[in-house]
């Protein structure tokens, strides 16, 4: 046998993501969290919700949460541009009481390929809803933490 060592079969050698565009960076989920992108609409208000939670849209039959990932992460709600879209993200919890919820974005989605060689981990502590720090092929990206959105959002609409 040569001296290179065979992944294991249940490695992924490149999974297909995505770069969403927020105002102070950008998000790296893979494709199949992504549901649909959307043009940017105004959400129903929603009572005594905090700062992050922006309000609640129709979306397939469904009302979704519309969050606002920078505001979640202390920083300012950013001014709506006309590049602005939505995002309806699926929670990966598709039996749970919010298969989907919806992120404002900057932008429009970029297609990516991850390989192991390309993506490293970035030292800076995460903050609310923040999986982890990445480098992709140079670029600063963050992991969303879906299961902690999804458990933010439920949190806030059993208070109301």
């Amino acid at each position: 046998m040569s001296g290179v060592e065979a992944l294991p079969v249940d490695v992924p050698q490149e999974v297909s993501s995505l770069l969403l565009p927020l105002a102070d960076g950008q998000l790296l989920v893979p494709v199949d969290t992504l549901s649909e992108v959307i043009a940017m609409q105004t959400p129903v208000a929603a009572y005594d919700a905090p700062a992050w939670y922006l309000g609640e849209l129709n979306w397939r039959e469904q009302r979704l949460p519309l969050l606002s990932f920078e505001v979640m992460r202390g920083q300012p709600l950013a001014a709506a541009s006309e590049a602005g879209r939505i995002a309806v993200l699926s929670s990966g919890n598709p039996e749970g009481d919010l298969p989907f919820f919806a992120l404002v974005l900057q932008g429009t989605p970029r297609l990516v390929r991850v390989t192991p060689d390309e993506l490293s981990g970035r030292h800076q502590e995460c903050q609310q809803g923040e999986l982890m720090h990445v480098a992709l092929s140079g670029e600063e990206a963050v992991i969303p933490d879906l299961s902690e959105l999804e458990r933010a959002c439920l949190e806030y609409r059993s208070r109301r």
